[in-house]
């Protein structure tokens, strides 16, 4: 029985220098973003982030050999918690029609990022940060579109290019479209907190864009996107004249309908997604409507 005790003790030992390590580890980050934000990468050394910290310069060296590696251990954790928020792929997000997808993945992935932001003060400061060292840690900048903007402009083209009744040529460019209006008004919003300069409605935003993508038809199911194909263009004689192209004559085509037919009309072009002019050109190729 004594072997087991000991093993037990070795074990309990094992787990609590692993607790105290990762105890040390955190208020060393801790130290170092709060170093970091108050006087930017240049100004902050490594004897203060040791002292905001609270731990030696030993330690602080024992995890990471210089500042350099600090700093990048502190973006690349940012990433990592709050990265997520772009990279979680709920199948919940792409069931349904385009129209409730697209609006409903665009008011998620809104409401998380001000979600960070007010649970997190020192997440927008920490991008900026981030942005403004790009030039000196390229890298950054390429982990956090390896890993976080490629992922979800993948996922989302994916699924647009699924959907064939869209007719997207270029699935992975309107993705970037619509994912690049949403950054912006995130930089405008709260980035460069410029809301009141450029005001803008978030909801108005999102509908736009989703409009943009799902054609007015295809999002209400309509029957008869196939067939509104536009009439070829008539052709001019050798004078510049547009040549006739009826054969009716003039009292018939200069006929109006009475109030009863365009109210009725009406009735038919709202009721199939139509225009007035629509419901009769396929009522004169012999649709029927139900």
């Amino acid at each position: 029985m004594q072997p087991r005790k000991k093993n037990i003790k070795a074990l309990y030992s094992s787990n609590a220098d692993a607790s105290q390590s990762g105890e040390k580890v955190e208020a060393i980050l801790q130290g170092a973003m709060q170093e970091f934000l108050k006087h930017g990468f240049a100004g902050t050394t490594m004897d203060k982030i040791t002292t905001a910290a609270g731990v030696s310069k030993t330690t602080v060296y024992s995890y990471f050999q210089d500042k350099e590696k600090l700093f990048v251990a502190l973006i690349e954790r940012l990433i990592t918690i709050h990265g997520g928020i772009l990279t979680e792929q709920n199948p919940d997000f792409f069931q349904g029609e385009p129209t409730e997808v697209l609006t409903g993945f665009a008011n998620y992935l809104l409401n998380k990022f001000r979600k960070n932001i007010s649970s997190t003060p020192e997440f927008l400061d920490l991008i900026r940060l981030m942005i403004g060292e790009s030039g000196r840690f390229p890298n950054l900048a390429q982990y956090m579109v390896r890993c976080v903007d490629k992922n979800v402009v993948k996922v989302i083209a994916n699924y647009l290019g699924s959907r064939s009744e869209l007719q997207i040529a270029d699935p992975e460019a309107m993705t970037r479209v619509f994912l690049g209006a949403l950054v912006h008004y995130t930089m405008i919003e709260y980035m460069l907190q410029a809301g009141e300069i450029m005001p803008m409605e978030r909801e108005r935003l999102i509908k736009t864009l989703v409009n943009l993508i799902v054609p007015e038809q295809s999002s209400n199911g309509d029957k008869y996107a196939g067939i509104k194909e536009k009439s070829s263009r008539r052709k001019r004689s050798s004078s510049g004249k547009f040549e006739q192209d009826y054969q009716e004559p003039k009292h018939v085509r200069s006929l109006r309908l009475t109030n009863t037919a365009w109210e009725r009309l009406d009735v038919m072009a709202k009721e199939n997604s139509l225009t007035r002019s629509e419901c009769i050109e396929l009522l004169a190729r012999g649709e029927k409507f139900e």
